[in-house]
Protein backbone atom coordinates (compact mmCIF):
# COMPACT_ATOMS: atom_id res chain seq x y z
CA UNK A 1 0.00 0.00 0.00
CA UNK A 2 0.88 3.36 -1.55
CA UNK A 3 0.41 6.51 1.12
CA UNK A 4 0.14 9.85 -1.45
CA UNK A 5 0.32 13.12 0.17
CA UNK A 6 -2.48 15.09 -2.44
CA UNK A 7 -1.58 18.30 -3.44
CA UNK A 8 -1.06 20.88 -2.72
CA UNK A 9 -0.26 19.47 0.60
CA UNK A 10 2.54 17.51 -1.32
CA UNK A 11 4.52 20.63 -2.52
CA UNK A 12 5.53 20.81 1.31
CA UNK A 13 5.22 18.14 2.92
CA UNK A 14 7.62 15.42 1.69
CA UNK A 15 7.91 12.58 4.58
CA UNK A 16 10.90 11.31 3.42
CA UNK A 17 11.50 9.26 6.30
CA UNK A 18 8.81 7.13 5.26
CA UNK A 19 9.38 4.55 2.20
CA UNK A 20 5.93 4.64 1.00
CA UNK A 21 4.46 7.90 1.05
CA UNK A 22 4.80 9.44 -2.41
CA UNK A 23 4.07 13.48 -2.65
CA UNK A 24 1.72 14.90 -5.09
CA UNK A 25 2.82 18.25 -6.02
CA UNK A 26 0.55 20.66 -8.14
CA UNK A 27 -2.52 21.02 -8.97
CA UNK A 28 -0.46 22.97 -11.68
CA UNK A 29 -1.86 24.88 -14.90
CA UNK A 30 -0.46 25.64 -18.12
CA UNK A 31 -0.40 29.45 -17.19
CA UNK A 32 0.61 31.25 -14.01
CA UNK A 33 -2.14 31.86 -11.34
CA UNK A 34 -0.46 33.04 -8.74
CA UNK A 35 2.40 32.03 -6.64
CA UNK A 36 2.91 31.38 -2.83
CA UNK A 37 1.39 34.11 -1.58
CA UNK A 38 -1.99 33.66 -3.23
CA UNK A 39 -2.10 30.89 -2.05
CA UNK A 40 -1.77 31.88 1.26
CA UNK A 41 -4.19 34.31 0.34
CA UNK A 42 -6.61 32.63 -0.83
CA UNK A 43 -6.84 29.79 1.60
CA UNK A 44 -7.26 32.35 4.54
CA UNK A 45 -9.93 33.74 2.30
CA UNK A 46 -11.93 30.95 1.94
CA UNK A 47 -10.59 27.88 3.54
CA UNK A 48 -13.17 27.30 6.62
CA UNK A 49 -14.46 23.84 8.77
CA UNK A 50 -18.22 23.51 8.23
CA UNK A 51 -19.47 21.64 11.72
CA UNK A 52 -22.98 21.32 9.14
CA UNK A 53 -20.70 19.26 6.41
CA UNK A 54 -18.52 17.82 8.84
CA UNK A 55 -15.48 19.17 6.74
CA UNK A 56 -13.64 22.05 5.55
CA UNK A 57 -14.80 23.88 2.24
CA UNK A 58 -12.53 26.18 0.07
CA UNK A 59 -12.46 28.13 -3.02
CA UNK A 60 -8.79 28.13 -3.20
CA UNK A 61 -9.22 27.72 -7.27
CA UNK A 62 -5.29 26.10 -8.25
CA UNK A 63 -3.33 28.95 -7.64
CA UNK A 64 0.46 28.02 -8.63
CA UNK A 65 3.06 29.67 -10.95
CA UNK A 66 2.56 27.55 -13.74
CA UNK A 67 3.63 24.42 -15.33
CA UNK A 68 7.15 25.20 -16.02
CA UNK A 69 7.68 25.92 -12.48
CA UNK A 70 5.89 22.69 -11.41
CA UNK A 71 8.00 20.53 -13.92
CA UNK A 72 11.20 21.78 -12.00
CA UNK A 73 10.18 21.56 -8.18
CA UNK A 74 8.76 17.79 -9.21
CA UNK A 75 11.18 15.27 -8.35
CA UNK A 76 11.22 12.09 -10.81
CA UNK A 77 9.52 10.19 -7.45
CA UNK A 78 7.27 12.24 -7.16
CA UNK A 79 3.63 12.65 -9.08
CA UNK A 80 2.74 15.62 -10.86
CA UNK A 81 -0.67 16.82 -10.59
CA UNK A 82 -1.77 18.98 -13.59
CA UNK A 83 -5.05 20.63 -14.50
CA UNK A 84 -7.00 22.03 -17.81
CA UNK A 85 -8.56 25.47 -17.59
CA UNK A 86 -8.42 26.10 -21.47
CA UNK A 87 -9.22 24.04 -24.51
CA UNK A 88 -5.64 22.79 -25.90
CA UNK A 89 -3.64 23.05 -22.41
CA UNK A 90 -3.07 19.65 -22.30
CA UNK A 91 -1.77 19.37 -25.87
CA UNK A 92 0.47 21.73 -24.85
CA UNK A 93 1.44 20.85 -21.23
CA UNK A 94 2.43 17.30 -22.80
CA UNK A 95 4.95 18.47 -24.96
CA UNK A 96 6.97 19.97 -21.75
CA UNK A 97 6.44 16.64 -19.65
CA UNK A 98 8.98 14.28 -20.17
CA UNK A 99 7.32 10.92 -21.03
CA UNK A 100 9.13 9.36 -17.41
CA UNK A 101 7.18 12.01 -15.32
CA UNK A 102 4.43 9.95 -13.55
CA UNK A 103 1.09 12.52 -13.62
CA UNK A 104 -2.26 12.71 -11.47
CA UNK A 105 -4.44 14.18 -14.31
CA UNK A 106 -7.08 16.48 -11.87
CA UNK A 107 -10.41 16.28 -14.00
CA UNK A 108 -12.79 17.88 -10.90
CA UNK A 109 -11.90 21.00 -9.19
CA UNK A 110 -14.95 22.50 -8.38
CA UNK A 111 -13.48 25.84 -8.14
CA UNK A 112 -11.72 27.10 -11.19
CA UNK A 113 -14.15 29.58 -11.86
CA UNK A 114 -15.02 28.40 -15.90
CA UNK A 115 -18.19 28.63 -17.45
CA UNK A 116 -18.42 24.59 -18.29
CA UNK A 117 -16.60 21.25 -18.01
CA UNK A 118 -14.10 20.46 -20.76
CA UNK A 119 -13.72 17.51 -22.17
CA UNK A 120 -11.67 14.40 -21.18
CA UNK A 121 -10.55 13.12 -24.22
CA UNK A 122 -7.20 15.23 -24.56
CA UNK A 123 -5.56 13.69 -21.45
CA UNK A 124 -5.16 10.52 -23.75
CA UNK A 125 -2.42 12.79 -25.20
CA UNK A 126 -0.18 11.62 -22.56
CA UNK A 127 -0.62 8.36 -23.40
CA UNK A 128 -0.02 8.13 -27.13
CA UNK A 129 2.80 10.22 -27.20
CA UNK A 130 5.21 7.71 -28.19
CA UNK A 131 3.14 5.31 -25.66
CA UNK A 132 4.49 6.86 -22.93
CA UNK A 133 2.36 5.15 -20.59
CA UNK A 134 4.72 2.54 -20.60
CA UNK A 135 7.14 4.68 -18.81
CA UNK A 136 4.83 6.01 -16.21
CA UNK A 137 5.02 4.87 -12.49
CA UNK A 138 1.28 6.25 -12.11
CA UNK A 139 -1.08 7.55 -14.69
CA UNK A 140 -3.94 8.64 -12.15
CA UNK A 141 -7.37 10.31 -13.23
CA UNK A 142 -8.26 12.49 -9.95
CA UNK A 143 -12.15 12.28 -10.43
CA UNK A 144 -15.11 13.72 -8.56
CA UNK A 145 -17.70 12.30 -6.05
CA UNK A 146 -20.25 12.71 -7.91
CA UNK A 147 -18.69 11.15 -11.28
CA UNK A 148 -21.04 8.38 -12.95
CA UNK A 149 -20.44 4.62 -14.44
CA UNK A 150 -20.47 6.48 -17.47
CA UNK A 151 -18.10 8.85 -17.09
CA UNK A 152 -15.73 5.95 -15.46
CA UNK A 153 -16.18 3.93 -18.49
CA UNK A 154 -14.93 6.94 -20.92
CA UNK A 155 -11.88 7.06 -18.86
CA UNK A 156 -10.79 3.60 -18.31
CA UNK A 157 -12.07 1.93 -21.38
CA UNK A 158 -11.36 4.80 -23.72
CA UNK A 159 -8.53 7.11 -22.78
CA UNK A 160 -6.68 4.47 -20.91
CA UNK A 161 -5.96 5.03 -17.18
CA UNK A 162 -5.10 2.55 -14.73
CA UNK A 163 -5.21 4.67 -11.42
CA UNK A 164 -8.53 6.25 -10.47
CA UNK A 165 -8.25 8.73 -7.30
CA UNK A 166 -11.23 8.50 -5.43
CA UNK A 167 -11.94 11.35 -4.55
CA UNK A 168 -11.70 15.49 -5.36
CA UNK A 169 -13.70 17.35 -3.38
CA UNK A 170 -17.58 17.93 -3.11
CA UNK A 171 -18.96 20.98 -4.87
CA UNK A 172 -21.20 22.88 -2.63
CA UNK A 173 -22.87 26.60 -3.12
CA UNK A 174 -19.44 27.53 -0.91
CA UNK A 175 -16.89 25.63 -2.79
CA UNK A 176 -15.43 22.26 -2.36
CA UNK A 177 -16.18 20.19 0.28
CA UNK A 178 -13.40 17.84 2.22
CA UNK A 179 -13.81 15.67 5.03
CA UNK A 180 -15.93 12.38 6.25
CA UNK A 181 -18.74 13.28 4.17
CA UNK A 182 -17.02 11.90 1.24
CA UNK A 183 -16.52 8.78 2.65
CA UNK A 184 -20.16 7.41 0.91
CA UNK A 185 -19.15 8.66 -2.17
CA UNK A 186 -15.40 7.20 -2.28
CA UNK A 187 -17.00 3.69 -1.35
CA UNK A 188 -19.47 3.97 -3.89
CA UNK A 189 -16.67 4.66 -6.81
CA UNK A 190 -14.91 1.83 -5.34
CA UNK A 191 -17.54 -0.79 -5.54
CA UNK A 192 -18.38 0.54 -9.32
CA UNK A 193 -14.92 -0.24 -10.38
CA UNK A 194 -14.33 -3.42 -8.77
CA UNK A 195 -17.64 -4.47 -9.58
CA UNK A 196 -17.06 -3.49 -13.20
CA UNK A 197 -13.42 -3.74 -13.82
CA UNK A 198 -12.36 -6.61 -11.00
CA UNK A 199 -8.65 -6.03 -10.04
CA UNK A 200 -7.15 -4.40 -12.88
CA UNK A 201 -7.58 -1.11 -11.84
CA UNK A 202 -5.87 0.35 -8.94
CA UNK A 203 -7.70 2.45 -6.22
CA UNK A 204 -6.92 5.52 -4.71
CA UNK A 205 -9.03 6.35 -1.82
CA UNK A 206 -8.67 9.93 -0.59
CA UNK A 207 -11.63 11.91 1.56
CA UNK A 208 -12.23 11.66 5.32
CA UNK A 209 -9.25 9.88 6.43
CA UNK A 210 -8.57 10.75 9.94
CA UNK A 211 -7.35 8.03 11.53
CA UNK A 212 -5.70 4.56 11.08
CA UNK A 213 -9.66 3.13 11.23
CA UNK A 214 -10.43 5.55 8.71
CA UNK A 215 -7.41 3.39 6.30
CA UNK A 216 -8.63 0.32 7.01
CA UNK A 217 -12.18 1.37 6.09
CA UNK A 218 -11.26 2.00 2.88
CA UNK A 219 -8.65 -0.92 2.13
CA UNK A 220 -11.16 -3.39 3.28
CA UNK A 221 -13.85 -1.72 0.94
CA UNK A 222 -11.47 -2.42 -1.74
CA UNK A 223 -9.22 0.27 -2.37
CA UNK A 224 -5.14 -0.30 -3.08
CA UNK A 225 -3.40 2.91 -1.99
CA UNK A 226 -5.11 5.97 0.45
CA UNK A 227 -4.58 9.46 0.25
CA UNK A 228 -4.29 11.77 2.82
CA UNK A 229 -5.16 15.77 2.32
CA UNK A 230 -6.51 17.93 5.13
CA UNK A 231 -5.51 15.55 7.65
CA UNK A 232 -2.47 17.52 6.79
CA UNK A 233 -3.53 20.29 8.75
CA UNK A 234 -3.34 17.98 12.26
CA UNK A 235 0.24 16.49 12.55
CA UNK A 236 -0.30 14.27 15.03
CA UNK A 237 -2.72 12.46 13.06
CA UNK A 238 -1.01 12.20 9.31
CA UNK A 239 2.07 11.25 11.48
CA UNK A 240 0.14 8.25 13.44
CA UNK A 241 -1.18 7.28 10.00
CA UNK A 242 2.20 7.34 8.60
CA UNK A 243 3.68 5.40 11.68
CA UNK A 244 1.41 2.82 11.46
CA UNK A 245 1.50 1.28 7.94
CA UNK A 246 5.19 2.84 6.74
CA UNK A 247 8.71 1.53 7.63
CA UNK A 248 11.12 4.13 8.12
CA UNK A 249 14.04 4.22 5.59
CA UNK A 250 17.04 2.84 6.73
CA UNK A 251 19.86 5.51 7.30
Amino acid sequence: MKIFIAAPFGNYLKFQSYNNVIPVTGTWTLKNRGGFLKRIWKTAATLRYSFDNKGWINKLGLPNPGINTGIIKTSSNEILSIGEIELGDFKKMSKLISTNQSLEINLSCPNLGVDKNLPWNDAKLFIDRKNSISSRNYFIAKISPLTTYDELKLLIDEIGFKQIHCCNTLPVKEGGLSGRTLKPYVKKLINIIRKNWGNRIEIIAGGGVNSVEDVKDYINSGADHISLGSVCFTPWKIHNILGSFNMPVDK
